[in-house]
């Protein structure tokens, strides 16, 4: 089977981690899988490093109709038994072809369309309405989780054509990380073995809740002197973000590292956090925890989409209310003051992560349904 892979190639992030991670490890199931994006960047790169083959089809503007025809004749042409497409700017293109390409299409639901454009008024009233229309053109949908799923039933999508499937990370190797000092002299930050050190890794986004994470680092700052905070990411709040360390005298103890590209440097990250934290509004199956997980990292995360479904709340980690910054700013401190908790907890997030969600159990799951798809035809 033949299973070609459209998402705009401009993805980072969750989704650009999830469609790689997915697409290496059906090539190691013997399923011919291959990427057609419609820009070059980063993504396309590291697909290249990785073995998988890559088509770009240039479309420079989202109203840009004029490739419409070389999609859908590479689709019909490339001898793909299943088109899988990714995200909106795939959807949005899906929306005009799918009567013309001759294999079944399918789309994965990587987080809430309604709140895709959350950032953007002008695109949100746009674009949000068109990602809507064409989810509903799809016969079948991937969700990366339950309440995915759910949430679809609520707004009329029907149950037969939703199919959960949860990303999936690798466990079967070793993953180089630098030395503990050398991690923290490279992002910038001052190690002292006296402190505890804990992180976030997203991006800079209103969604991804860093205000809540910010308020909670001030709130644990205030009363404990031995807990830094440190930010790995890129964003529009990257401004917001600086002014309020500087408005709060949290200089010295919450550090911004900007963004992380180098694979090493954010095994070592999730290796010498203390606590690893997500702090978002709205999440999928994020792997910024599932990377932590395959490091033991202790973890607090709000209780959304399909984190409570990843993390046993007081088991495997804590979950906290959206928004509540005092009540991550708790976990944290409880979690700081006690090594042997911290340890437990990371130790049992692991197992059952490496249990449930391996990259390998995500590759065979999508086999199973492809070929039951592909045999409606």
């Amino acid at each position: 089977m033949k299973v070609l892979h459209f998402i705009s190639g401009g993805d980072t992030g969750g989704a650009k981690t999830h469609v790689l991670t997915l697409l290496s490890n059906l090539r190691k199931q013997n399923t011919d899988a291959e990427l057609l994006c419609i820009m070059e960047g980063i993504f396309t790169e590291e697909a290249r490093e990785l073995g998988i083959p890559v088509t770009v089809i240039p479309q420079k503007k989202r109203y840009d109709i004029s490739v419409l025809g070389k999609i859908s004749g590479y689709m019909n042409t490339c001898g793909c038994d299943i088109v899988h497409c990714h995200g909106a700017r795939a959807n949005y293109i899906s929306l005009f072809i799918m009567n013309k390409v001759k294999v079944p299409m399918v789309t994965t639901l990587h987080s809430d369309y309604k709140l895709d454009f959350k950032d953007n008024i002008r695109k949100q009233m746009i674009y949000t309405p068109i990602n809507s229309f064409a989810l509903r053109r799809f016969k079948h949908i991937f969700t990366v989780t339950e309440a995915f799923k759910e949430m679809l039933v609520k707004r009329g999508f029907k149950a037969e054509r939703l199919n959960v499937i949860y990303n999936g990370i690798e466990f079967n190797c070793e993953l180089p990380v630098m030395e503990k000092e050398a991690f923290f002299d490279n992002i910038n930050v001052p190690y002292s073995p006296h402190k505890k050190y804990v992180g976030i890794a997203a991006r800079l986004y209103a969604v991804k809740g860093v205000d809540v994470f910010l308020k909670a680092a001030k709130a644990v700052c205030d009363k404990e002197e031995n807990i830094d905070f440190v930010i790995l990411g890129n964003g529009e709040m990257w401004d917001k973000c600086k002014a309020y360390i500087a408005d709060n005298g949290l200089a010295g103890r919450v550090y911004m590292a900007g963004q992380i590209t180098d694979p090493v440097v954010m095994n070592s990250f999730y290796k010498y956090m203390d606590i690893n934290t997500l702090s978002s509004y709205s999440e999928s199956f994020p792997y910024a925890l599932l990377e932590g997980a395959r490091m033991s990292a202790a973890t607090v995360a709000t209780a959304v989409g399909g984190i409570p479904e990843m993390i046993e709340e007081g088991r495997s980690g804590y979950l906290v209310p959206s928004g509540s910054y005092d009540a991550l700013a708790d976990r944290i401190r409880r979690l700081c003051k006690n090594d042997e908790m911290r340890k437990k907890m990371g130790e049992v997030f692991h197992d059952r992560a490496e249990k449930l969600f391996s990259c390998e159990k995500m590759a065979l799951t999508h086999i199973e349904i492809y070929n039951k798809i592909a045999k409606e035809k």
